[in-house]
């Protein structure tokens, strides 16, 4: 890893850098429309959520996977999450050593609130612009 970025301030929060509208689907998704979805480079986890609750990822789906069947049938078994009061500084670590580069962040009760993303450098966190060092 490359190191911290010079732009995440002590006081930084994970709520501070995340993504608030990830990509998400319903618990309820079929495979086809997952497919689609993850058909686009820019998405590497979509996220299941049953109303607010967050519910699984899912990173890929087998090719010979049936369109019409469930897509919950592929969520990735060990799907990372933090909460959104974890320093940035944490999440940065978690997020740039993730495979995917992404951790999902849940609250006490297991709602979805975001998504952290780390970009392909490992320079910052995605989605969010560039500030000064303070």
């Amino acid at each position: 890893m490359s190191g911290l970025p010079a732009s995440i301030a002590d006081t930084d929060r994970v709520a501070d850098v995340m993504l608030r509208d990830p990509k998400t689907v319903p618990w309820d998704a079929t495979v086809g429309e997952v497919r689609d979805i993850l058909a686009n480079p820019s998405v590497e986890l979509l996220l299941l959520a049953d109303g607010s609750t967050f519910r699984g990822a899912i990173v890929e789906i087998p090719d010979d996977a049936e369109p019409g069947s469930p897509a919950r049938d592929y969520v990735e078994p060990n799907v990372e999450t933090i909460s959104p009061t974890e320093s940035a500084a944490v999440a940065f670590e978690v997020t740039a050593r993730n495979p995917t580069r992404r951790v999902v962040v849940v609250d006490d009760d297991g709602r979805l609130l975001g998504l952290v993303c780390v970009d392909r450098a490992l320079t910052r966190f995605c989605g969010i612009a560039t500030r000064s060092p303070v």
